[in-house]
């Protein structure tokens, strides 16, 4: 499946490297001002450096109107990257749709096959475009945010580091979770865009039988079946996000009572502990990014799952 995906990025090489540097240049960018912090508590308010508070006040603000620049681009040139792609995919899936037998449109109503060019592809393209960029990103900021946090204090920044493994076991429990729960909800979601095209297509005889009782009531049930396929969805996505958010709230105290007691010791100065409280986000920023990314990366790859599945049933390959 992962072969399938990547092969869509080739006609977009260009556009994907320079968003992919972009992504770079905007994690580096984001060390910069806990960086000038530091230096501005231990070393240029002290010694009353106002002329360096300044040069790299205006410094600082020349990178953000860089930054600014650049996520212009990520945001606009990359979604176009996502939407050309979809595009691609919905091409692809229309030629091999008149390839198909009668045989697949017996048993395949037409809102099914209409949800997966639609819906489907929708979070494929979205998850094209932020999933590369966030685990670079992320990557990155999580890299350089412990390297620069180990320049204050290395242990105090082990002590935060070593309760990543949470974040793992969390997300290994929690991701097939919702995997399952968001694939059902795709599927009820394709049965209630059958049900209505059928319903829609077939007026004229529902009005001329006097059916619309019926109708109404095949509707219903595939509806209350959508309330439920999401209720699990949404469930399963509640449990992932409180969980791994407690884990990140555990690391704000972590910081508070570890970084503490390190001042009370004398194993860390004031301005040290402060640059660090202020730095700590560095760290705690990319990996809420990364939680935040598993639902998209679960509607994304069900959407594509369900778009690549085969069916070897009477050669309905889909």
């Amino acid at each position: 499946m992962l072969k399938k995906f990547i092969h869509y990025y080739k006609p977009h090489k260009k556009i994907f490297i320079l968003d992919m540097l972009a992504s770079f240049f905007v994690s580096l960018i984001g060390i910069v001002y806990p960086i000038i912090t530091r230096n501005m508590l231990n070393d240029w308010i002290p010694n009353r450096r106002y002329q360096l508070l300044i040069f790299f006040g205006i410094t600082l603000l020349l990178l953000y109107v860089l930054r600014m620049l650049l996520r212009f681009f990520i945001q606009y040139q990359g979604h176009m990257m996502g939407v050309k792609m979809q595009a691609q995919m919905r091409s692809d899936m229309f030629n091999h749709l008149e390839t198909l037998p009668y045989s697949f449109y017996d048993d395949h109503e037409t809102g099914k096959i209409m949800s997966r060019m639609t819906n489907d592809l929708m979070d494929i393209s979205e998850l094209a475009h932020h999933g590369p960029e966030n685990i670079i990103i992320s990557t990155i900021s999580i890299l350089t945010s412990f390297v620069y946090l180990s320049m204050i204090n290395v242990w105090l920044t082990l002590i935060i580091f070593a309760c990543i493994p949470l974040l793992g076991i969390v997300s290994f429990f929690m991701k097939n979770k919702m995997r399952d729960a968001f694939l059902r909800s795709r599927q009820s979601v394709a049965q209630i865009n059958a049900a209505l095209e059928s319903s829609i297509s077939g007026i004229r005889v529902t009005k001329a039988f006097t059916n619309a009782k019926k109708e109404e009531e095949k509707f219903e049930k595939g509806n209350r079946r959508f309330v439920k396929a999401r209720k699990d969805a949404y469930k399963a996505m509640g449990q992932f996000q409180s969980s791994t958010a407690f884990i990140t709230d555990i690391f704000n105290v972590i910081v508070l009572m570890a970084g503490g007691i390190f001042l009370y010791h004398g194993y860390i100065n004031f301005a040290d502990y402060s640059a660090f409280i202020v730095s700590v986000n560095l760290f705690l920023t990319p990996v809420t990014t990364l939680i935040n990314f598993m639902e998209q990366y679960q509607n994304g790859v069900t959407g594509f799952e369900r778009r690549t599945r085969k069916r070897c049933d009477r050669c309905d390959r889909y």
